[in-house]
């Protein structure tokens, strides 16, 4: 897991690279950041949440959640019963940065399955 990580926060973009539960409990990930456990729980809340609203809204499951700040994004996707949580700063190729979340995404679903 460590690896796959490693490769996204090797991206000129990646700042940060997380891997949590669907409750929170972080699994495995590259911070810069004392704080991951709140991290790790935050984006699991908020992500649960955007699921519901999507679910509600458009009666299908989010996938793939952007946000943009002003100095970055926090983007995070679904891997199984896991969330990939990556942070980006600057502008950057955020295009990039989506197609090798996916690849990392179904790399840690095998990673997972093979347990």
């Amino acid at each position: 897991m460590e690896t796959i990580l490693q490769r996204l926060t090797d991206l000129e973009e990646v700042h940060d690279a997380i891997l949590v539960g669907k409750d929170g409990l972080i699994v495995s990930g590259i911070l810069h950041s004392e704080d991951e456990e709140v991290i790790g729980a935050m984006a699991a809340a908020a992500f649960g949440s955007i699921g519901d609203l999507t679910a509600q809204v458009h009666n299908s499951e989010a996938r793939h959640v952007i946000v943009e700040t002003k100095t970055g994004t926090i983007q995070m996707e679904e891997a199984g019963d896991l969330i990939l949580i990556v942070t980006t700063q600057g502008a950057g190729n955020l295009g990039r940065v989506r197609v090798e979340m996916k690849k990392a995404c179904r790399q840690l679903i095998q990673l997972v399955a093979s347990y």
